[in-house]
């Protein structure tokens, strides 16, 4: 197996295998200043920009699961809130609400659609979202540690800053995803599908990593490979 960590580390420089702990900032300065990137950004910066919560949970949970997506990026768009569904389990609630259903140019039975929603900033950590349609989501920044995304598509959705620490995304499809800055240190991606998507400064320690799809996967240099 040590050509597949090899392949691995190249791709992922020097983030590859750490543990969470052992992340280190690039250092202020090195000789070559061509070779000088910015280095992945704290948790206080990432959130500094995120919404207050100003909407309760339960009437939340009514604008998505009762009146749709569409209403549900509405309210987003009218208000100034942080999406709050922490611990969810999607498949459970939507099963007799408009959000459940059968997209028909997916193959795979009936599911949580929930394409192109929202939830830049959201709660999701400990949601179950297993086999959700998220294609296009915007997830910009999202909370989603220890969520069950596996067989989830997110074909071209945007996960950028997104924590994924100890996430379950066996089977998911990330196609064209945006992972700019996503930590998914121990989480597990067997059989994911990373195709052409933007991994660029992203952290990994993976699980069951030599079955992930990484076939033209884009990655830009960061600070890490310098070090």
């Amino acid at each position: 197996m040590s050509w597949i960590y090899s392949f691995f580390a190249s791709l992922f420089g020097g983030w590859f295998g750490r543990k969470a702990s052992d992340h280190v900032a690039a250092p202020a300065a090195v000789s070559d200043a061509a070779h000088v990137h910015a280095a992945p950004p704290s948790e206080e910066t990432l959130y500094a920009d995120a919404p207050e919560s100003t909407v309760g949970a339960r009437k939340q949970h009514h604008w998505l699961f009762d009146d749709g997506v569409l209403h549900w990026n509405q309210h987003r768009r009218d208000n100034d809130f942080k999406p709050d569904f922490g611990g969810t389990n999607f498949p459970h609630d939507a099963a007799k609400s408009r959000l459940w259903g059968c997209p028909p140019d997916l193959v795979g039975g009936e599911r949580v659609v929930l394409s192109g929603i929202d939830l830049r900033y959201a709660d999701l950590k400990g949601a179950v979202l297993a086999r959700a349609d998220l294609r296009h989501a915007k997830l910009q920044g999202a909370d989603l540690r220890d969520a069950d995304l596996s067989s989830c598509n997110l074909e071209s959705a945007d996960l950028t800053d997104c924590d994924l620490r100890g996430a379950k995304l066996d089977g998911a499809v990330l196609v064209r995803a945006r992972l700019v800055n996503a930590n998914l240190t121990a989480a597990s991606l067997k059989n994911t599908n990373f195709a052409w998507a933007d991994v660029s400064h992203m952290q990994a320690s993976f699980k069951g990593v030599e079955q992930a799809n990484l076939f033209g996967v884009v990655r830009r240099d960061y600070a890490a490979d310098a070090v």
